[in-house]
């Protein structure tokens, strides 16, 4: 399996120029047909915004003919590639705002998963997903999707292994600093591939704190190996190559398997 990473630095606001500028990261690639291409969340529109008129405002349709310009951009990379697109965006559906994530093949939309677990002000522009979690079957194997905090609840991860996920996009914005490393106990705990996109630079807006992202997106093997990581400061696009059927082996001694010697009996979630 070929998966690319995109990792960008948006200017808020500035929908076309930033995809232009994922297009300029794309056209770097080396494969011109992955498997699947993350992009971060919220990619081409920014993140730090100041009002619930203003997410409204650079909001989009997922489907139909008002389907706004980073969702037709979604669509068309993936009808180029002929496989997964999975990318962040401000969601407009029945008059309700999301912090969402579409997932296209070939050309058509397959799903869109609307973030679970809002990160702080995110509670005052966007409403929470109501579910349920994303598992979308594809090619390779039952593949998840989550979104930048949703990270930091390991049942969500745990759910989507459970449910025969072999590898979980993540679209991120990560500003707290433990993220890439939490990923890497996500990956080990569940026995699955995990790819994280997230994003650079900084905003400030609005009068509210500053936030810098910290870059250092990544995809991690079912051990926990970081087979890609970006750096921190600067745009970047990841290739990796991995066989998914290796998320399948939940062993991690001879006598010892993280999802047979599961007692839930014994847990009180």
């Amino acid at each position: 399996m070929k998966v690319v990473v995109v990792q960008n630095d948006p200017v808020f606001g500035e929908v076309s120029r930033n995809i232009e500028d994922v297009s300029l990261i794309l056209s770097k690639r080396k494969e011109p047909k992955p498997d699947l291409v993350v992009l971060s969340e919220l990619f081409a529109s920014g993140y730090q915004f100041t009002s619930v008129s203003e997410a409204r405002s650079l909001s989009e349709k997922a489907v139909g003919p008002d389907a706004g310009p980073t969702v037709t951009f979604m669509k068309s990379l993936s009808r180029e590639t002929g496989g997964l697109v999975v990318g962040g965006f401000p969601c407009l559906t029945d008059g309700r705002v999301t912090n969402s994530a579409a997932v296209f093949r070939n050309g058509e939309l397959v799903t869109v998963y609307d973030k679970v677990h809002l990160f702080d002000a995110e509670n005052r522009w966007f409403s929470p997903g109501a579910g349920p979690l994303c598992l979308v079957d594809t090619d390779f194997g039952p593949m998840g999707v989550m979104i930048c905090f949703d990270w930091l609840f390991p049942e969500v991860a745990r759910s989507l292994a459970l449910a025969g996920a072999m590898l979980i996009a993540h679209p991120a914005n990560w500003v707290l600093p433990f993220g890439p490393s939490g990923m890497i106990l996500r990956s080990v705990e569940n026995r699955i591939y995990t790819l994280t996109a997230n994003r650079v630079g900084t905003e400030a807006r609005g009068g509210l704190p500053p936030l810098t992202y910290i870059g250092q997106s990544q995809v991690l093997s079912p051990s926990g190996e970081i087979l890609a990581r970006a750096p921190r400061e600067t745009a970047a696009i990841l290739e990796v190559a991995f066989d998914p059927s290796l998320a399948k082996r939940k062993t991690v001694a001879a006598e010892s398997d993280a999802f047979r010697q599961r007692r839930p009996d014994l847990y009180q979630l």
